[in-house]
């Protein structure tokens, strides 16, 4: 297959819905403003189905052209793709590069038999290579063309592993799987409700008024009914909270449809020193991690996550996070809302001689709030009171010595969270707020470290530490120098003379 070939025209509905999807995540952050806009809407509909028309046929015909321009060449070591409209690209990626051969089936693909061949690489994410709309039986001649030239070159990469399904299921070992109980919790404890919350805090007043006036124009007056006259405190209190409580529940219920939608059917298993997550309602996604890769482990759990006992476990790898790609979630493993023993187990699986759980986490200095407190929320409230004081509003006082006081709490309570050890292979950092996170990594995956002091910190002798691996960099705050010298020299001469890959 010297020759160029083109992808099926059902690739033109593919290009179209990435690009749908792109302008729809994108607007998700414009529902606050096209609410309160909704009357001036509404006032010129013609206009705006005018416009989400233009929209519609503008990204038909760029879908179309970036369908025409899109081909590609199998050769006997590499394969090459030609795409874009305008900003053209000619990607050669030699099969020794290689790291991870996917076949994701999108539902607007799987009646037709067509599939995309997704081919991660070693380095930049840019360097990623995309076949869409590939009949599948093609991709899978192409999978094992591109297999059968690692394996006779004994490349170590995880496509190497990869066989068929059937075939690889057997000879897999099961690790993990999700119920879709645990997809629920997971939906649950991980929406992101107060971010949402705060996106519309500005525009409170305008989203009331305009809901008043839709509440007019079905012959309801909610102003009357919840402000009107005759309504004690209790009552309007009971409104904002009820309020409150609902736009929590409809996030909460779109976070939950998300997590199904990207864990559904969600197993984990091992292969040799390969570990495979599969999961995946609408496509199904395969991400391989070989052991040897592996440079982080993340036990994380907010607060929700704290108070039912659940953890989300994530296992990373080289940073290959993909541009357009949610979260990054093909670049890591993730196991979602665990329970303790569950977490323990997969630990233990991966790290036997981990502590992460065990061992005895170090506090930072106490200074690290002063920062905070002291220099930031003291002063700003001061200024705030003086002000208050000024224009005689001395009832606004008390709120402002609650903000102060609700302030240094949580950095406190961030304080708090701060730890961190080591032991003769690892290296451990706990941090959150109201959750809590612990990160782990081994000695020998260091491959940068970094020593801050800043004026402050030399006068007390503390500094800050960070060391960098492939897939993250982590920052130990507010420590004695001398310990941050230790750590940092310790590590360095154990990666030095140990002579491990981190790779």
């Amino acid at each position: 297959m010297n020759k160029w070939q083109r992808v099926s025209s059902i690739a033109w509905l593919h290009f179209f819905v990435k690009n749908l999807m792109l302008i729809v995540n994108n607007a998700i952050y414009l529902i606050p403003i096209i609410f309160t806009s909704y009357d001036k809407i509404l006032a010129y509909p013609l206009w705006v189905a005018a416009g989400v028309a233009g929209i519609l046929s503008l990204l038909l015909l760029v879908a179309f052209l970036q369908y025409y321009f899109f081909k590609y060449r199998l050769n006997d070591q590499n394969i090459e793709i030609h795409a874009g409209v305008i900003f053209k690209t000619h990607l050669d990626l030699p099969f020794t590069r290689i790291q991870n051969v996917k076949l994701i089936s999108p539902v607007y693909f799987r009646p037709f038999g067509y599939t995309t061949l997704e081919l991660d690489t070693a380095g930049s994410a840019k360097n990623e290579a995309n076949i869409v709309a590939v009949a599948r039986e093609l991709a899978e001649q192409l999978k094992a063309t591109i297999l059968s030239y690692q394996q006779s070159h004994q490349a170590e990469t995880e496509a190497e592993l990869m066989q068929s399904e059937t075939e690889s299921l057997e000879q897999e070992q099961l690790l993990n799987q999700r119920s879709l109980k645990d997809l629920v919790i997971h939906g649950i404890t991980n929406n992101r409700v107060w971010i949402f919350l705060a996106i519309l805090a500005p525009m409170a007043e305008t989203i009331i008024d305009n809901v008043i006036d839709v509440g007019l124009s079905l012959g309801i007056d909610l102003e009357e009914l919840f402000f009107g006259p005759g309504h004690p405190w209790w009552e309007l209190t009971l409104y904002v909270v009820s309020t409150i409580i609902l736009a929590y529940i409809i996030v909460m219920l779109l976070s939950v449809i998300g997590s199904i939608i990207a864990f559904y059917g969600y197993k984990l298993t091992r292969k040799d020193e390969n570990y495979i997550q599969r999961s995946g309602l609408l496509s199904h996604h395969e991400v391989v991690m070989k052991l040897s890769r592996l440079q982080l482990i993340i036990r994380q759990q907010d607060w929700l996550d704290v108070l039912i006992k659940r953890i989300n476990l994530k296992f990373e790898q080289l940073n290959m996070i993909s541009h357009g790609k949610q979260g990054g979630l093909r670049s890591k493993l993730m196991v979602p809302s665990v329970t303790l023993e569950e977490c323990s187990e997969l630990i233990n699986e991966v790290w036997p001689l981990s502590k992460l759980e065990t061992i005895d986490y170090k506090p930072i200095n106490k200074r690290f709030m002063f920062k905070y407190i002291g220099v930031i929320i003291v002063p700003f409230h001061l200024l705030v009171i003086g002000f208050f004081a000024f224009n005689e509003q001395y009832a606004l006082i008390p709120l402002v010595l609650v903000s102060g006081a609700l302030m240094s709490s949580l950095v406190w309570a961030r304080w708090r969270r701060w730890g961190f050890n080591r032991d003769e292979n690892y290296l451990y950092i706990r941090k959150g707020l109201l959750g809590v996170d612990y990160y782990c990594f081994p000695i020998n995956k260091i491959q940068q470290v970094k020593f801050k002091q800043s004026v402050l910190l030399r006068r007390h002798q503390l500094c800050c530490v960070t060391f960098v691996t492939a897939a993250s960099s982590l920052t130990i705050p507010f420590i004695d120098q001398e310990l941050g010298w230790d750590y940092l020299s310790r590590s360095l001469y154990q990666v030095e003379s140990s002579k491990q890959n981190w790779m």
